[in-house]
């Protein structure tokens, strides 16, 4: 004899006559989010226990950050100077 017993309402059609429905609760594609998801979770929290090492800054770097306070000053001077 099986686990089931007669009359279990899991092998009984549905009220209506109908037959229970063949689709799936989630989708391929559901399950590639999650795990999607739960990779970039992963990779989020590796990056954040990471120790963050100072470095040297490039020349071009620093010639890019003295050129923007020297056009900043520029632009307040006029404000203020006329």
């Amino acid at each position: 004899m099986s686990d089931r017993e007669a009359g279990d309402p899991s092998d009984d059609p549905i009220e209506d006559g109908s037959e229970p429905s063949e689709e799936w609760q989630f989708t391929l594609g559901d399950l590639e989010d999650r795990e999607a998801e739960a990779e970039a979770a992963a990779e989020a929290k590796r990056r954040r226990e990471e120790p963050i090492e100072p470095g040297s800054p490039s020349v071009e770097n620093v010639l890019f950050v003295l050129l923007g306070v020297a056009l900043a000053l520029l632009v307040i001077s006029r404000l203020f100077v006329g």
